[in-house]
């Protein structure tokens, strides 16, 4: 199981660096997780790439049609008093902000729930460090090599 946080998700639907790495993770790799949250913060994320300018009219709607194509066939864990208190301890371990200890918190719930391993993807580096230590396979999809 692959886990995205939205760093990574929102590379799915926008050309740039590690966006090839997103794609084969979606088509080639098996079934793609991340917390309900993502659905706001990658709309949040292509409306201000759209507003910035670094997506035109045209690109932020394919962007939005397509994330909303994809969005069902997602495994999409509920934010429930379970994470909020996980999250709330990850906090506490790590320099995290509150939707990272929640992806991180939604990522380990699912590996409990599962039984199996599961890789973290994201692009940030204090978020993947603290999913590292949290016995998570941690990959940067900004800085790894595409096999």
């Amino acid at each position: 199981m692959n886990y995205l946080d939205t760093s990574a998700l929102i590379k799915r639907f926008v050309a740039e660096q590690g966006s090839l790495l997103v794609r084969r993770l979606v088509i080639r790799e098996g079934p793609i997780a991340t917390a309900k949250i993502a659905y706001a913060e990658t709309y949040s994320g292509l409306t201000r790439k759209h507003r910035e300018r670094h997506l035109s009219t045209g690109q932020y709607a394919r962007a939005c049609q397509q994330f909303e194509n994809e969005w069902q066939a997602y495994v999409r864990v509920d934010l429930q008093d379970e994470i909020l208190r996980l999250a709330r301890d990850l906090i506490r371990r790590h320099p995290l902000r509150g939707f990272d200890a929640i992806h991180l918190a939604s990522a380990l719930s699912l590996k409990k729930a599962l039984g199996e391993e599961i890789t973290f993807a994201a692009a940030d580096e204090r978020l993947l460090r603290a999913a590292g230590a949290e016995h998570l396979h941690a990959l940067n999809v900004e800085t790894a090599q595409i096999p």
